[in-house]
């Protein structure tokens, strides 16, 4: 379960924070109001991202258990991933001022 936690954090990490992709998230955010709020949004991409990773993880049945189940993953993750991004965006944007430079000038 941690490794699945963790594994979420850094795919939503790589995919909504990494400034390789930063150029293709701006021009999805422009195509629509679903792209504009998912890309803008720790707490849904959290969940989303958790959704992705308990599907497939885990066998799919159609049982409510299942169904909790995945649910409770996606809103934990979410809420984590909300809780790290309040807390490292500070630390990145600092990181990124220092080593990062040239991408400032841009």
């Amino acid at each position: 379960m941690i490794f699945q936690i963790i594994l979420v954090l850094s795919i939503r990490f790589f995919l909504f924070d990494f400034p390789l992709f930063k150029g293709f998230r701006i021009y999805l955010s422009k195509k629509g109001y679903i792209f504009w709020k998912l890309l803008r949004c720790p707490f849904c991409q959290g969940f989303w991202c958790g959704l992705g990773v308990f599907l497939a993880s885990h066998p799919i049945s159609l049982n409510l258990s299942f169904f909790l189940g995945m649910l409770s993953f996606g809103f934990v993750t979410a809420y984590l991933s909300l809780m790290t991004a309040a807390i490292f965006y500070p630390l990145i944007n600092k990181f990124e001022e220092i080593y990062a430079p040239f991408d400032n000038h841009q």
